[in-house]
C-alpha cells in the first residue's frame, strides 16, 4: 500500500475499527513522508496561510524588545536563552536576532536563541541560531523565555458532540470505502473533565474540540523553565468564551492555498487543520506545574504596549519609494488588525522571575521613540500588496532597492 497519510489512517481504522479525530489529525499533519507539516512551503504566499513573522519583520523586532525587557528584569543573565518551539523556517528567530544586534548589542551578546521544530527546515538556518529537531521540549534549566507562535492550534484535537444530554466523542470509521464520522463514549475521561466548568451551558447538538496534548506540552514547558517567562501566542479564547453557545459548530478550520475548505477529510496531508486554543486550560496546567499567569492580552494590545505605534510612525516618515512604503505600512497594519492577526491572544506566564505585575514587562512610553531604525520587508516576507492589489504593478525591486543591511 502507498505510504501516504490517508493510507496510514485507513490502516489504523482497519486494525481497530475506528480512531479518534485527534489520531486522524496527528497523521494528516505529521506523517513523516506526507504530512502537512513535514513538507516545505506550507507557510507563505505560495502556501496555505501566513503568520505574524512572515507578514512583517516588525513582529520579530517587537519580540526582541520584549525579550530584552525580560533580560533586564532577570538581572541581565549571561546567557539569556530564548527557546522558540514550533519555529518552522526560523524567520521569527532571524528577525528578532537581527533587530537585537542593531538596537541592543549588550543584550544580543547575551542572547542564545534556540529554535525547536519537529522537522528540520529545508532552507537552512542563519548563522548563530541554534537548532533542535524534536517533537517535545528538549531543553531544561532554562533561564530566559520559552516562546511559541501559532503552535498550540496545530496540536491534534479531539472532537465532541452533545447528544441526548451527554458528551459523545467523534470517531472516524470507514463505511462503503469512505471515511465516516461515528459517535461513541469519550476515549478519555479527561475530555468530560475539561468540559465540567462549561457543561451546563452546552446546548443539545453542540459541537466542539478538546486538545489534551496542549496540557502535556504546557507541563513540559514549565518543567524546562528554571527562571523566567513563557510567551504563548495563538488564536483562541478562555473556556467560557470558547465553548459559548454562539460557537455551537466548534472552531475547527481547514485551509488550502489561503482558502478555507469544507472538510478535514479532503486533501489529507495537503491542507492545514487547526482549532482554537483553550487558554484557561493552558493557565490551569501551567499553574499546576509551577507557572504563574501574568496576563492574557490580544496581540494588538501586546504589540502596541511594546511600541508598535511609534515604530509604525517611524516607518511612515521614512523616505521610501511609494510601493515599498505602502507594502511596509500595509503589512505592519495587518499585525494589529483585530479581525486578523491582532485578534490573537498572548499568554504570559512566569516562574521565579521576581515580576509581580504585567506592566513591568513593557517599556515606558517615553522609550518608544528611541531605538534602532524599524526593519523593513525582505524577500523572506510575504508581499501582501501584490497579493491584494495585483493591478498595482508591484515589483520586488521597489521593496529592496540597493540592498542594505535589511536586504536579502
Amino acid at each position: 500500500m502507498e505510504d501516504t497519510p490517508e493510507a496510514e489512517i485507513r490502516t489504523l481504522i482497519a486494525g481497530r475499527g475506528q480512531i479518534t479525530f485527534a489520531e486522524f489529525v496527528s497523521v494528516a499533519l505529521y506523517h513523516p513522508s506526507g504530512g502537512y507539516y513535514s513538507r516545505a512551503g506550507a507557510v507563505g504566499a505560495g502556501g496555505d496561510y501566513y503568520t505574524s513573522p512572515s507578514a512583517h519583520p516588525a513582529f520579530g523586532a517587537l519580540i526582541a524588545i520584549h525579550l530584552e525587557g525580560m533580560w533586564e528584569l532577570l538581572g541581565r543573565p549571561h546567557p539569556f536563552h530564548a527557546v522558540e518551539m514550533g519555529a518552522g523556517s526560523g524567520l521569527l528567530a532571524r528577525d528578532a536576532i537581527k533587530y537585537a544586534e542593531r538596537a541592543a548589542p549588550e543584550f544580543a551578546a547575551a542572547l542564545r536563541y534556540v529554535a525547536v521544530d519537529r522537522y528540520a527546515p529545508s532552507d537552512g538556518w542563519s548563522q548563530g541560531l541554534g537548532r533542535l529537531v524534536s517533537e517535545r521540549v528538549p531543553v531544561g534549566s532554562v533561564v530566559g523565555c520559552l516562546l511559541s507562535n501559532e503552535l498550540v492550534d496545530a496540536m491534534p484535537t479531539h472532537r465532541f458532540r452533545v447528544e441526548n444530554g451527554s458528551v459523545r466523542e467523534v470517531f472516524l470509521a470507514v463505511e462503503n470505502g469512505e471515511l465516516t464520522e461515528v459517535l461513541g463514549d469519550p476515549s478519555s475521561p479527561e475530555i468530560e473533565q475539561r468540559l465540567r466548568g462549561v457543561r451546563s451551558a452546552l446546548p443539545e447538538s453542540f459541537e466542539g474540540e478538546v486538545c489534551l496534548e496542549s496540557g502535556i506540552w504546557m507541563r513540559s514547558v514549565a518543567d524546562a523553565l528554571k527562571m523566567g517567562f513563557v510567551l504563548t501566542i495563538d488564536y483562541g479564547y478562555e473556556a467560557a468564551e470558547l465553548y459559548a453557545p454562539s460557537r455551537s459548530k466548534g472552531t475547527l478550520k481547514t485551509y488550502f492555498r489561503h482558502t478555507e475548505t469544507a472538510s478535514p477529510y479532503e486533501r489529507i496531508g495537503r491542507q492545514d487543520i487547526m482549532a482554537h486554543v483553550d487558554f484557561s486550560y493552558l493557565t490551569t496546567e501551567g499553574e499546576a506545574a509551577g507557572l504563574r499567569r501574568l496576563g492574557l492580552l490580544t496581540q494588538s494590545e501586546f504589540l502596541r504596549r511594546l511600541g508598535f505605534d511609534a515604530m509604525m510612525t517611524r516607518v511612515r516618515r521614512m523616505r521610501l519609494p511609494q510601493a515599498e512604503h505602502e507594502s511596509n505600512v500595509m503589512a505592519m497594519r495587518d499585525l494589529v488588525k483585530h479581525e486578523g492577526l491582532g485578534g490573537f491572544r498572548v499568554l504570559i506566564q512566569e516562574r521565579a522571575s521576581g515580576v509581580d505585575h504585567l506592566s513591568e514587562l513593557f517599556p515606558p512610553a517615553e522609550a518608544e521613540t528611541t531605538g534602532a531604525e524599524p526593519p523593513l520587508l525582505r524577500t523572506e516576507h510575504i508581499p501582501l500588496l501584490k497579493g491584494r492589489y495585483p493591478h498595482a504593478g508591484w515589483d520586488p525591486g521597489y521593496l529592496w532597492p540597493g540592498g542594505g543591511e535589511d536586504s536579502p
